[in-house]
């Protein structure tokens, strides 16, 4: 095809290769020779997932020794062409001579199989030459090991040390040999000695070749593991050496060449350690003072596990944007969740936020946190997640039976609602309503938190937000905190981007809601009482409304401080819009204040910060660490939701046989 398209003469050799720069972690390593149609097909299956598709080919005419290497770019080997290709080097210059991209797979492996007459030997003889210089020992072992899984060939290293490298052919009447010395004072390694032809009977072998060791195959998918991304795991590691290099190899070799690959790319464990002290708390200014101008006095703090090698316990601290997104303002780590560890945490935070009445908390109905958070922070209110109350009153009351009527309460509005659903919940469940008394109401239900805690009701921003984290808590503990950078560099740049090309006067989420209101009281009445207040009818019952305080009947318009379905249609029999009726923290121009500042990537080197010298001095030693038995639990257990769904299902009426005391999923009634 290619001496077809480009006007070649049918007698020059053409020889295709190219270099998988997302695999190999070095410029001067083997290209991989396109030999046979397999081959072409991992060719066409590489170029589909990378951003440069360099296709490169050698031009031999059979009656010269020279020839022209010419790649994606048009340059060439440095090699002047013979006559018969010069024409060939004017093509190249004009740009006309451009790779084709390969769309259709099949249709490529469905066309005449392409004639290959480059031969074993001599690309063994031209992958590695006389006088090639390597950085290291490793990375001349590891091209020799590339070179023989790809050639199928297996060798025996004779001598190793720091002057000498040496190997030969696993069959020992065989010619193919190399010989590297070391060059003086440096670490490279030359080759003095190669003789690169094969003269073993291809029909003696007792293997395919030889397989790459755990560091070589590292190194080959060390770019996979880059970023927060989880990377491939051992079984996917095993396929794309199959598919890739035409190499098996064992589950045991992938795990080991995935430690290799991950701990060098994150780091090791232990080193992390050593630097804890520069990094157990992080919080980074531009989330403060986004925090201060532009968003709710709520904080959802949480703590979640690690999974690295020594464990440990990552606490947050987040609240939550005008859009309703996650704005993570401070991270850190500690041991485990105890009294010491949230203190120190609390005390961390309290630097960089200050106490104050408009300030709530929320979070579980951990000890620690119910202790301490009154202690550090005194004039902030505290609120607890409704979603960890009632996995309480199921599990440990077994009070499924009013789970969903305790959920029901807990975001109930108004106080007479409130009154009402707990008078129903003591009545049925004694002991049930008398847990929930104790865990105070106030710091559960919505109509009773003294304060604003707008619509955060659970601990689902923390949850999120260690969700987000789901695989860099894997990582060591430095790579972990480098990746949360990163993600807030993302995370500030896209909202930043989303919030300025955003027209509108409130918010994305809050827009919604507008939407969704307005379509709920488009059939109400309203009566106009004086100039703010008015009298909306319609609904369940009727509601006044006070367009100059933000008030309604229903109390959402009160607490939430966005125009209720019933404040809406009041603002719209005045001629005014529901934007000016909503408070400061929902609107754009706000939201974008939250993002105008950048996450910037640490510009100055470890060595150089300034560090104090008490924390330069602390050492940190690697705790013991012993990984429990059995499988590594990845998911969580039944939620709060999933019971409340389930107790729903099973009391829910079924449409088939008009049975409510079962599910209707289970009902055998004919449909």
């Amino acid at each position: 095809m290619v001496l077809e398209d480009f006007s070649f003469e049918s007698g020059i050799d053409v020889e295709f290769s190219y270099l998988p720069r997302g695999l190999i972690n070095d410029a001067i390593s083997p290209r991989v020779v396109i030999s046979n149609d397999r081959q072409v097909q991992n060719f066409v299956g590489y170029i589909r997932k990378q951003e440069s598709k360099q296709l490169c080919l050698t031009l031999k005419d059979p009656k010269e020794n020279s020839g022209v290497h010419i790649d994606g770019n048009g340059d060439h080997g440095g090699v002047p062409p013979t006559d018969g290709l010069s024409h060939v080097k004017d093509e190249i210059k004009k740009g006309k001579m451009i790779l084709k991209e390969i769309n259709d797979e099949e249709e490529v492996l469905s066309q005449k199989e392409i004639e290959y007459d480059y031969q074993f030997r001599g690309a063994l003889m031209e992958a590695v030459k006389i006088k090639q210089e390597f950085r290291s020992k490793s990375l001349l072992k590891s091209t020799f090991e590339i070179l023989a899984m790809k050639h199928n060939f297996d060798y025996i290293v004779l001598k190793s040390d720091t002057s000498f490298w040496t190997a030969r052919c696993v069959v020992k009447e065989c010619n193919w040999r190399v010989r590297a010395v070391s060059l003086k004072g440096t670490t490279m390694f030359v080759i003095t000695k190669y003789v690169g032809e094969h003269t073993c009977a291809p029909s003696g072998k007792a293997k395919i070749g030889r397989t790459a060791s755990a560091k070589t195959i590292g190194n080959l998918i060390m770019q996979k593991y880059e970023g927060v991304k989880e990377g491939p795991k051992p079984n996917d590691i095993i396929q794309l050496m199959r598919i890739e290099h035409g190499c098996k190899i064992s589950y045991d070799l992938a795990w080991e060449a995935r430690e290799f690959a991950v701990n060098y790319v994150r780091g090791i464990p232990e080193e992390s350690y050593a630097k804890i002290p520069r990094y157990m708390f992080i919080s980074f200014g531009q989330s403060i003072r986004g925090f201060y101008k532009a968003m709710r006095r709520v904080i959802v703090i949480d703590g979640t596990f690690l999974k690295n090698k020594y464990k440990g316990t990552l606490l947050v601290a987040t609240a939550l944007d005008g859009n309703s997104n996650l704005y993570p303002l401070a991270f850190g780590v500690v041991d485990s969740e105890n009294d010491l560890s949230w203190e120190w945490f609390l005390r961390q935070l309290h630097v960089v936020i200050e106490d104050d009445y408009d300030l709530a908390f929320i979070s579980d109905r951990n000890l620690s946190i119910g202790r301490l958070l009154p202690i550090v922070y005194q004039r902030a209110t505290h609120g607890i997640c409704i979603h960890h109350l009632l996995n309480n009153v199921i599990s440990y009351l077994h009070g499924k039976g009013v789970a969903a009527l305790v959920a029901k309460a807990s975001k109930a509005y108004r106080i007479a609602d409130f009154q009402t659903m707990m008078t129903d919940i003591v009545k049925n469940r004694p002991d049930v309503g008398k847990y929930l008394v104790k865990a105070d109401v106030r710091k559960w239900a919505r109509c009773l938190f003294v304060g604003y805690r707008y619509d955060v009701r659970t601990t689902n921003p923390a949850e999120s937000l260690n969700s987000a984290l789901r695989s860099p808590r894997e990582f060591p503990v430095i790579p972990l905190l480098d990746s949360i950078r990163e993600m807030l560099t993302r995370w500030f740049f896209k909202r930043r981007t989303l919030s300025s090309k955003h027209t509108h006067p409130l918010t994305v989420a809050v827009e919604k809601k507008i939407t969704r209101r307005t379509e709920k009281g488009k059939a109400f009445t309203v009566q106009q009482v004086d100039a703010t207040r008015f009298v909306v009818g319609g609904d369940i019952y009727e509601c006044v409304v006070d367009l100059a305080k933000r008030t309604c009947t229903c109390a959402k318009f009160d607490l939430q401080k966005i125009p209720c379905r019933h404040a809406i249609p009041a603002i719209f029999a005045i001629g005014k819009q529901p934007h000016e009726f909503t408070d400061e923290l929902w609107k754009t121009e706000l939201w974008r204040v939250g993002y105008e500042e950048a996450v910037n990537p640490i510009g100055v080197p470890e060595d150089a910060w300034s560090v104090p010298q008490v924390v330069d001095e602390e050492i940190v030693s690697c705790p013991e660490s012993r990984r429990a038995a059995g499988r590594r639990r990845k998911r969580r257990f039944e939620s709060v939701e999933d019971k409340i769904r389930s107790q729903q299902r099973k009391t829910h009426k079924c449409s088939r046989c008009d049975n409510s005391g079962h599910n209707r999923a289970t009902c055998d009634m004919p449909i």
